[in-house]
């Protein structure tokens, strides 16, 4: 359950800056509020500054645009990772690596190594795969 609550944790963080877009364009959180509202702009850009530019963001559009979006992201993939058991295949693809590896050091000199058996294996078993699909 964990990787889809953080999925849906990532969605929301990546949908605020639109969120706000929506808030701002609908007057619910006006760019320009009263002078004594107790909430800030929603303005994404300082105002006066003439290009629309990282160094032009606001406070407001650094939480929102950069932080919030970017934090979103890294957790969509961290959530995704997650939910692929990406750590538990990698720790098994090394744990594979190093048997083969320690077969090969282990065999008589001269005798072939066990990952070249074991990769011909591989490829008959591979190659008869195909040759079913194809009857």
């Amino acid at each position: 359950m964990g990787p889809t609550y953080l999925t849906i944790l990532a969605a929301l963080l990546i949908l605020a800056d639109n969120l706000r877009h929506v808030f701002q364009d609908t007057g619910v959180w006006p760019a320009a509020p009263p002078a004594d509202a107790w909430y800030p702009s929603s303005s994404q850009y300082r105002t006066g500054c003439a290009t629309e530019a990282f160094a032009c963001l606001s406070t407001i559009g650094w939480i929102f645009t950069v932080v919030l979006t970017y934090l979103g992201f890294c957790t969509f993939f961290f959530a995704t990772m997650w939910n692929a058991n990406l750590v538990g295949k990698l720790s098994n693809i090394a744990t594979q690596w190093r048997e083969l590896r320690a077969a090969d050091k282990n065999a008589a000199p001269g005798a072939p190594p066990k990952a070249a058996e074991h990769k011909a294996a591989e490829r008959e078993r591979d190659e008869g795969d195909l040759g079913d699909e194809q009857a």
